[in-house]
């Protein structure tokens, strides 16, 4: 997997991203995530997987500090995230000497094989734009899907894109929605205004619901706010695109808590082979 990084973070953005990393009560999304996308050749996600899957046994060998949750797109083009979660800016620095391996490097070359290319973003929390982020985390064992929405804010709208996030969450709070959702502003790596929204699912029966939810907002909005909110989100959005991953837990390295959640998922007993008894003898063959 690509772990070239290379990024500058200005000290006036990370006195403007600080109030953001505040520690919270309860067990909240990560503060910040290290987003590696990678491109996957025509026919090769089969050997991509199971070149992921022997390059994360060796970082879990190598005690990589960081937890990564692997996944693969459903829609779209043949892409695999990884998100690397970390406390700090400061973390992602110091996980980096883990990466410095011998074994790790040359899995990663041997990787890029089945690669068309790759792209590293650095996003944010952003709390107050999320929904239900401790249960998000509750439930992040048995989830088996992520729906993940980017969004780009048009220039010099960023404000604009925040109070239309608010408004989003307080409406999904009247309307007793229970789809939890985390957003993630990326500051490294994308133009200016990009976000994340990461929605789990235990199943694809929860995009069944989406229509309803959607309706129990605008609802809830009542309809002056929903006309707002509507006119506001034309004039601050410039694109959106949703895409549908499945996680893979071959292809991740995550806490022992995440993997007591659901060790049938995530940590899997790999079948031996059965052996032939010793007394067994060989059938004979009939003759024609």
């Amino acid at each position: 997997m690509t772990r070239t990084l290379g990024y500058l973070l200005g000290t006036g953005l990370l006195v403007a991203t600080a109030s953001l990393l505040l520690a919270q009560d309860g067990p909240q999304p990560p503060k910040v995530l290290l987003i590696v996308r990678e491109d996957i050749k025509e026919g090769k996600s089969a050997p991509h997987e199971q070149s992921e899957s022997q390059f994360m046994r060796a970082a879990s060998a190598a005690k990589f500090p960081a937890n990564i949750l692997g996944m693969t797109s459903v829609t779209g083009t043949a892409q695999a995230w990884f998100l690397e979660a970390y406390d700090s800016f400061e973390s992602i620095g110091k996980s980096r000497s883990a990466m410095q391996n011998p074994e790790l490097e040359t899995l990663d070359a041997l990787d890029g094989e089945f690669r068309s290319g790759s792209r590293s973003w650095i996003a944010v929390y952003r709390p107050e734009l999320s929904f239900h982020g401790q249960q998000l985390m509750q439930t992040l064992p048995k989830m088996r899907y992520f729906n993940v929405i980017t969004m780009r804010a048009r220039p010099d709208h960023e404000q604009d894109f925040a109070e239309l996030g608010k408004m989003a969450v307080a409406a999904f709070e009247r309307s007793m929605d229970e789809q939890p959702m985390a957003t993630y502003q990326i500051v490294s790596g994308a133009p200016n205004g990009t976000y994340i929204l990461f929605e789990p699912c235990a199943s694809l029966k929860t995009l069944d619901a989406a229509p309803e939810r959607s309706h129990n907002m605008f609802q809830a909005m009542g309809d002056a706010g929903a006309k707002r909110f509507t006119k506001m989100a034309g004039e601050t959005i410039a694109q959106t695109e949703t895409l549908l991953f499945a996680i893979d837990p071959k292809m991740s390295h995550v806490s022992q808590q995440i993997i007591a959640g659901d060790p049938a998922f995530w940590a899997p007993k790999r079948e031996e082979p059965a052996e032939p008894a010793k007394d067994a003898k060989p059938v004979a063959k009939k003759s024609k």
